[in-house]
């Protein structure tokens, strides 16, 4: 890796801009997924794998009711489900006090039933195509 004594204050910029504060010390962000009882299993564990893939350098926890502050407290908002089919959006609150919500994002399973790997690629549409204050 580079260090940014050793580049122009242009590139020093750019580097700080692209590697972020972590590699200068930072403190790590934390989020937190709620997984309370009427988000199962599958989804929660997909979830925190496709937050864990986007936020690399975050920690990312699951809980199941309120516990300590997180940078940001995700919840999943199931608008339906089925044998083949399930629906619904992220929820978001940054510890600074906003909040705001990702689109509603839907997987179907036409000549079967949602697998892990359905629910996991439902999970990585709901996290991609939500715009977090990260």
């Amino acid at each position: 890796m580079i260090s940014p004594g050793t580049l122009s204050g242009c590139s020093a910029a750019i580097w700080l801009l692209v590697t972020g504060s972590a590699a200068l010390g930072g403190p790590v962000q934390s989020i937190e997924l709620h997984c309370g009882k009427a988000l199962q299993q599958p989804l929660c564990d997909a979830l925190a794998g496709a937050l864990s893939e986007r936020f690399p350098g975050a920690a990312v926890s699951a809980a199941d009711g309120q516990t300590g502050p997180a940078d940001l407290t995700l919840r999943y908002v199931g608008h339906s489900q089925a044998a083949d089919w399930i629906s619904g959006y992220l929820e978001w609150q940054h510890r600074d006090g906003r909040s705001g919500q990702g689109p509603a994002i839907e997987q179907s399973v036409m000549d079967g039933h949602l697998t892990a790997d359905s629910i996991a690629d439902f999970a990585g549409h709901l996290v991609g195509q939500t715009e977090f204050p990260l």
